[in-house]
């Protein structure tokens, strides 16, 4: 007869001393702090990041308006300028406010708006076509 090996029997666990139990836990613990603490300086990073990045939104947008106002105000400075100029003051007098000097000859025409406005076929306010052929 031969011999068989002896069937392997489930080894038990060797009970870990308390000073290997000890050290797992403070390796645990110091693994959870120090995981903690990371998620905390990270957090605590990256929200004056976030109100970084809106203020200098904030300061892009300011400085666009910036731009636009200084252009604008350049532009009215521009027309202040011209409207000392006297022959410029007469301009925007004759054409906006029909004002003629004295001495002027000031011609009005009378104009029947019917020889002037032809509507279409269609017309869709007969009210008003009314007002303007009469």
């Amino acid at each position: 007869m031969t011999a068989q090996p002896a069937a392997a029997q489930p080894t038990k666990p060797t009970p870990q001393a308390p000073r290997q139990r000890r050290s797992r836990r403070v390796t645990v613990l110091v693994g959870t702090v120090v995981v903690v603490g990371s998620v905390g300086v990270l957090s605590a990073l990256l929200i004056p990041w976030q109100s970084l990045a809106a203020q200098r939104h904030n300061i892009d947008h300011a400085t666009e308006t910036l731009a636009r106002l200084q252009a604008e105000t350049s532009d009215l400075a521009a027309q202040v300028a011209e409207a000392k100029d006297p022959v410029v003051v007469e301009r925007i007098a004759r054409e906006q406010l029909s004002l003629v000097r004295e001495g002027d000859m000031l011609f009005r025409l009378n104009v029947d708006p019917a020889d002037v406005v032809t509507l279409p076929a269609a017309w869709p306010l007969p009210g008003l076509a009314h007002l303007l052929l009469d």
